[in-house]
């Protein structure tokens, strides 16, 4: 059983403090209690100081209300978990990327062409990481997905890891293309989701 937020820093105050030989037991006992398997989709929304500038920053808090109230459900429908909102960026988890990258499309669409006033980057990896009672996480596919989301990614667009891809399944409906990337220094292969054309 989870100790809470409060067990969670209690363990990390402990690893800090022990000596080398107590650090490896602390360590499976953090990964035992807090460790998850997840895929983490990252979202931000784009030109947030254009935006302000152009419409002071009440006119924009509207807006990031408008981007809670638009993906908030779009997340849980696609059995996700919103797990933090942060000024104009969300930080959700999900099972696998297929379903990550489902809702990814499906809150690009919900932003159509611009009726929601706004757009939004996203990023999405996947892997092994540190999930606190679903209030908070940490770990590579964290950092990697919020690279994609917040840096690379452009309006309108959802970018995958190889790890996000390999979960999309054979018949992801929606076409994928390569292209290489750079995250804090690190280069590798990312994939553009390109939505299909509604029938």
């Amino acid at each position: 059983m989870k100790e809470g937020d409060s067990g969670f820093h209690a363990l990390i105050d402990q690893l800090a403090a022990a000596p080398e030989a107590e650090r490896a037991a602390i360590e499976a006992r953090i990964w035992r209690e807090y460790g998850a398997h997840r895929a983490v989709l990252s979202l931000d929304m784009s030109h947030f100081s254009l935006t302000v500038r152009r419409s002071g920053i009440l006119a924009y808090l509207a807006l990031i209300r408008r981007m809670r109230t638009l993906t908030a459900p779009i997340v849980a429908a696609h059995q996700g978990r919103a797990v933090k909102y942060e000024a104009d960026n969300l930080i959700a988890v999900f099972a696998s990327s297929r379903d990550a990258a489902l809702a990814a499309v499906a809150i690009q669409e919900a932003m159509g062409t611009g009726d929601a006033g706004f757009t939004v980057a996203i990023g999405i990896d996947q892997g092994d990481l540190v999930l606190v009672d679903d209030c908070d996480l940490y770990g590579d596919p964290v950092n990697i997905a919020c690279k994609l989301g917040e840096d690379l990614a452009r309006p309108g667009e959802v970018l995958l890891t190889a790890a996000a891809r390999a979960g999309l399944g054979d018949d992801f409906p929606h076409a994928l293309e390569e292209q290489s990337v750079s995250v804090s220094g690190l280069e590798f292969i990312a994939w553009s989701v390109r939505r299909a054309s509604p029938a």
